[in-house]
């Protein structure tokens, strides 16, 4: 959580990397320092969605032990510094689920989104995580494929650059296939809305690789993240070059839905 506040504070400084600001998050006087640039609202899943009608009370269903989504269902539920189990909440909220289409509020992000991207240069951040995780959720990067149908302003935040150069290159292999949610019922509601995932999977490529992609960051950091990404595509160019790993998603054009004039090719 303190790197999603640090990544907010990075953008309101117009940089593209929030390591230095992790540390500065607990200074007293640091929240004076950033004067009216703190008064910048938010709109974060994490609190504006009642956590009280859906998730307080249980974990999704246990996967079948010593399997890798086990691994993946059991480091969910804990505590990412103490390693503890997060405790369930006893409230006697009623719980709405994909089954309560009208009463759910995890199942209305499309919604939501386009609400907000009529608000006045409202802008998408993606505050990247140490090991790019946040592009294996597959309602993370569908909320990203979304924002861009819809012609919002994105920005990408990444915690050094060290991560781009470490992690970078997993993306050009990005499938919405191999993402993860947290309910198997998310997942096949997500595939089921794509419809074509094989155009989906080239349009992520193109938002996150084109010239002015969430990878070519306009802030500080600027000339090293260009650098870093076009080390990225040479490399890929080789492998699909030699046949290795057969077509080459990140130098696929996509041809998706028209986009109006205001689109951000």
């Amino acid at each position: 959580f303190s790197h999603l506040v640090a990544g907010i504070v990075a953008s309101r400084l117009d940089n593209a990397c929030y390591q230095k600001y992790v540390p500065c998050l607990g200074a007293p006087d640091f929240l004076q320092q950033l004067g009216v640039l703190a008064l910048e609202r938010y709109w974060i899943c994490a609190f504006c969605i009642n956590q009280h009608c859906s998730i307080c009370g249980s974990f999704p269903r246990e996967p079948l032990i010593g399997t890798q989504e086990h691994s993946n269902w059991d480091a969910a539920r804990r505590d990412t510094v103490t390693n503890e189990i997060y405790p369930l909440c006893n409230c006697r909220q009623k719980k709405h689920f994909g089954d309560s289409m009208v009463e759910c509020e995890m199942n209305k992000f499309d919604s939501v989104m386009a609400k907000l991207s009529r608000t006045p240069a409202f802008t998408q951040l993606v505050v990247a995580d140490l090991h790019f995780e946040v592009f294996a959720r597959a309602w993370c990067v569908a909320e990203v494929v979304e924002a861009d149908s819809l012609n919002m302003h994105q920005e990408l935040l990444l915690y050094d650059m060290d991560c781009l150069h470490t992690h970078g290159q997993s993306l050009t292999q990005l499938s919405v296939r191999s993402c993860r949610t947290s309910r198997a019922d998310d997942q096949e509601e997500i595939i089921r809305n794509i419809g074509d995932v094989t155009v989906l999977d080239r349009r992520l490529q193109w938002l996150l690789f084109r010239s002015s992609g969430l990878l070519r960051s306009h802030r500080n950091s600027m000339e090293g993240q260009t650098a870093a990404v076009a080390k990225i595509l040479k490399v890929q160019a080789a492998i699909h070059h030699d046949g290795h790993l057969g077509p080459s998603p990140a130098s696929s054009r996509w041809f998706g839905s028209s986009r109006g004039s205001q689109g951000h090719c």
